[in-house]
Protein backbone atom coordinates (compact mmCIF):
# COMPACT_ATOMS: atom_id res chain seq x y z
CA UNK A 1 0.00 0.00 0.00
CA UNK A 2 1.20 3.52 -0.78
CA UNK A 3 1.26 6.59 1.38
CA UNK A 4 -1.92 7.51 3.25
CA UNK A 5 -0.79 11.14 3.60
CA UNK A 6 -3.02 13.46 1.60
CA UNK A 7 -0.40 16.17 0.98
CA UNK A 8 2.94 16.03 -0.82
CA UNK A 9 4.40 19.15 0.80
CA UNK A 10 4.14 20.46 4.36
CA UNK A 11 3.29 23.93 3.04
CA UNK A 12 0.09 22.51 1.52
CA UNK A 13 -1.13 21.53 5.00
CA UNK A 14 -0.78 25.13 6.19
CA UNK A 15 -2.53 26.37 3.04
CA UNK A 16 -5.46 23.99 3.61
CA UNK A 17 -5.75 24.80 7.33
CA UNK A 18 -4.85 28.44 7.92
CA UNK A 19 -5.59 28.17 11.65
CA UNK A 20 -2.75 25.65 12.00
CA UNK A 21 -0.30 28.61 11.90
CA UNK A 22 -1.53 29.53 15.40
CA UNK A 23 -0.29 26.27 16.92
CA UNK A 24 2.52 24.97 14.74
CA UNK A 25 5.64 26.54 13.23
CA UNK A 26 5.26 26.45 9.43
CA UNK A 27 7.72 24.43 7.40
CA UNK A 28 10.81 26.12 6.05
CA UNK A 29 11.55 25.24 2.46
CA UNK A 30 10.08 22.59 0.25
CA UNK A 31 9.77 19.71 2.75
CA UNK A 32 7.40 16.78 2.95
CA UNK A 33 4.80 16.49 5.71
CA UNK A 34 6.76 13.53 7.08
CA UNK A 35 10.00 15.50 7.30
CA UNK A 36 8.26 18.47 8.91
CA UNK A 37 6.63 16.16 11.45
CA UNK A 38 10.04 14.74 12.38
CA UNK A 39 11.58 18.22 12.58
CA UNK A 40 8.82 19.31 14.96
CA UNK A 41 9.30 16.15 17.02
CA UNK A 42 12.98 16.97 17.45
CA UNK A 43 12.31 20.67 18.11
CA UNK A 44 11.66 22.63 21.29
CA UNK A 45 8.07 21.41 21.67
CA UNK A 46 7.53 17.86 20.38
CA UNK A 47 3.80 18.17 21.09
CA UNK A 48 3.49 20.36 18.00
CA UNK A 49 4.41 17.27 15.95
CA UNK A 50 1.27 15.60 17.31
CA UNK A 51 -0.81 18.63 16.36
CA UNK A 52 0.61 18.78 12.83
CA UNK A 53 0.32 15.04 12.25
CA UNK A 54 -3.40 15.08 13.12
CA UNK A 55 -3.95 17.23 10.01
CA UNK A 56 -1.98 15.34 7.36
CA UNK A 57 -4.05 12.16 7.12
CA UNK A 58 -7.57 11.76 5.75
CA UNK A 59 -10.19 11.87 8.52
CA UNK A 60 -10.69 8.09 8.99
CA UNK A 61 -6.95 7.44 9.09
CA UNK A 62 -6.36 10.35 11.48
CA UNK A 63 -9.05 8.98 13.79
CA UNK A 64 -7.56 5.47 13.59
CA UNK A 65 -4.11 6.82 14.47
CA UNK A 66 -5.50 8.82 17.40
CA UNK A 67 -7.65 5.92 18.55
CA UNK A 68 -4.66 3.56 18.66
CA UNK A 69 -2.63 6.11 20.62
CA UNK A 70 -5.46 6.64 23.11
CA UNK A 71 -6.23 2.93 23.34
CA UNK A 72 -2.72 2.18 24.59
CA UNK A 73 -1.86 5.35 26.50
CA UNK A 74 -5.10 5.87 28.43
CA UNK A 75 -4.97 3.07 30.98
CA UNK A 76 -7.81 4.52 33.08
CA UNK A 77 -10.60 4.07 30.56
CA UNK A 78 -14.12 3.78 31.90
CA UNK A 79 -16.76 1.48 30.44
CA UNK A 80 -18.13 4.51 28.60
CA UNK A 81 -14.67 5.29 27.17
CA UNK A 82 -14.36 1.72 25.84
CA UNK A 83 -17.82 2.00 24.27
CA UNK A 84 -16.85 5.27 22.54
CA UNK A 85 -13.63 3.73 21.17
CA UNK A 86 -15.58 0.70 19.86
CA UNK A 87 -18.07 2.99 18.12
CA UNK A 88 -15.21 5.04 16.65
CA UNK A 89 -13.48 1.89 15.36
CA UNK A 90 -16.77 0.88 13.76
CA UNK A 91 -16.99 4.30 12.05
CA UNK A 92 -13.46 3.86 10.67
CA UNK A 93 -14.44 0.44 9.28
CA UNK A 94 -17.90 1.42 7.98
CA UNK A 95 -17.31 5.10 7.16
CA UNK A 96 -21.00 5.87 6.85
CA UNK A 97 -23.35 8.42 8.35
CA UNK A 98 -25.14 5.84 10.50
CA UNK A 99 -21.86 4.91 12.21
CA UNK A 100 -21.00 8.60 12.71
CA UNK A 101 -24.41 9.33 14.23
CA UNK A 102 -24.01 6.38 16.63
CA UNK A 103 -20.95 8.10 18.12
CA UNK A 104 -22.55 11.54 18.44
CA UNK A 105 -24.68 11.07 21.60
CA UNK A 106 -21.74 9.42 23.39
CA UNK A 107 -19.69 12.64 23.10
CA UNK A 108 -22.19 15.12 24.45
CA UNK A 109 -22.13 16.22 28.09
CA UNK A 110 -19.30 13.86 29.01
CA UNK A 111 -15.93 14.39 30.65
CA UNK A 112 -13.87 16.94 28.70
CA UNK A 113 -10.69 15.33 30.03
CA UNK A 114 -11.42 11.94 28.50
CA UNK A 115 -9.16 11.18 25.52
CA UNK A 116 -11.73 8.63 24.30
CA UNK A 117 -14.53 11.19 24.29
CA UNK A 118 -12.32 13.53 22.24
CA UNK A 119 -11.72 10.77 19.67
CA UNK A 120 -15.51 10.42 19.60
CA UNK A 121 -15.86 14.13 18.98
CA UNK A 122 -13.37 13.85 16.12
CA UNK A 123 -15.67 11.28 14.53
CA UNK A 124 -18.82 13.28 15.30
CA UNK A 125 -17.21 16.32 13.65
CA UNK A 126 -16.19 14.42 10.52
CA UNK A 127 -19.31 15.42 8.63
CA UNK A 128 -22.96 16.30 8.92
CA UNK A 129 -24.16 19.49 10.57
CA UNK A 130 -23.22 21.20 13.81
CA UNK A 131 -26.83 22.24 14.29
CA UNK A 132 -29.26 19.82 15.95
CA UNK A 133 -32.03 21.49 13.93
CA UNK A 134 -32.38 19.64 10.59
CA UNK A 135 -33.88 22.79 9.04
CA UNK A 136 -30.81 24.89 9.90
CA UNK A 137 -27.69 23.20 8.56
CA UNK A 138 -24.30 24.38 9.80
CA UNK A 139 -21.51 22.61 7.94
CA UNK A 140 -18.69 21.27 10.08
CA UNK A 141 -15.44 23.19 9.54
CA UNK A 142 -12.90 20.87 7.87
CA UNK A 143 -10.33 21.20 10.69
CA UNK A 144 -12.55 19.96 13.52
CA UNK A 145 -11.73 16.26 13.11
CA UNK A 146 -8.00 17.01 13.33
CA UNK A 147 -8.61 19.25 16.35
CA UNK A 148 -10.51 16.44 18.10
CA UNK A 149 -7.81 13.88 17.32
CA UNK A 150 -5.10 16.26 18.51
CA UNK A 151 -6.95 16.96 21.78
CA UNK A 152 -7.41 13.24 22.41
CA UNK A 153 -3.77 12.32 21.85
CA UNK A 154 -2.46 15.34 23.80
CA UNK A 155 -4.69 14.43 26.78
CA UNK A 156 -3.58 10.80 26.67
CA UNK A 157 0.06 11.93 26.66
CA UNK A 158 -0.51 14.42 29.49
CA UNK A 159 -1.89 11.61 31.66
CA UNK A 160 1.43 9.73 31.53
CA UNK A 161 4.05 9.86 34.25
CA UNK A 162 7.01 12.15 33.63
CA UNK A 163 9.05 9.58 31.69
CA UNK A 164 6.00 8.57 29.68
CA UNK A 165 5.22 12.16 28.73
CA UNK A 166 8.67 12.33 27.11
CA UNK A 167 8.40 8.96 25.37
CA UNK A 168 4.75 8.99 24.25
CA UNK A 169 4.94 11.73 21.57
CA UNK A 170 7.84 9.91 19.90
CA UNK A 171 6.01 6.58 19.97
CA UNK A 172 2.80 8.11 18.60
CA UNK A 173 4.62 9.90 15.78
CA UNK A 174 6.91 7.03 14.80
CA UNK A 175 4.00 4.55 14.76
CA UNK A 176 1.87 7.11 12.92
CA UNK A 177 4.50 7.71 10.25
CA UNK A 178 4.85 3.96 9.68
CA UNK A 179 1.06 3.71 9.38
CA UNK A 180 0.98 6.75 7.07
CA UNK A 181 3.44 5.01 4.74
CA UNK A 182 1.19 1.97 4.44
CA UNK A 183 2.02 -0.03 7.57
CA UNK A 184 -0.34 -1.36 10.22
CA UNK A 185 -1.13 1.04 13.06
CA UNK A 186 -0.27 -0.67 16.35
CA UNK A 187 -1.67 0.19 19.75
CA UNK A 188 0.83 2.67 21.20
CA UNK A 189 1.92 2.05 24.77
CA UNK A 190 4.65 3.43 26.96
CA UNK A 191 6.96 1.01 28.71
CA UNK A 192 6.62 1.43 32.43
CA UNK A 193 9.99 1.85 34.10
CA UNK A 194 10.66 -0.40 37.09
CA UNK A 195 11.38 1.48 40.30
CA UNK A 196 14.71 0.35 41.81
Amino acid sequence: MGSRIRFTKAAQVFEAFAELHEDVQPAEGDVSPQDHTLALLEGDDPHTAITFFAYILPKPEAVWWGLKCVEGLDTNKSEHDRKVLDLCANWVREGDEEARLAVLPETEDFNNNSPSVWIGRAVAWSGGSLSPNPDFRVDVPPALTAKGVNAAVQLAIANQDRAGRGEAPKLCIRSGLSFAEGGVMPVVSVTKQAVT
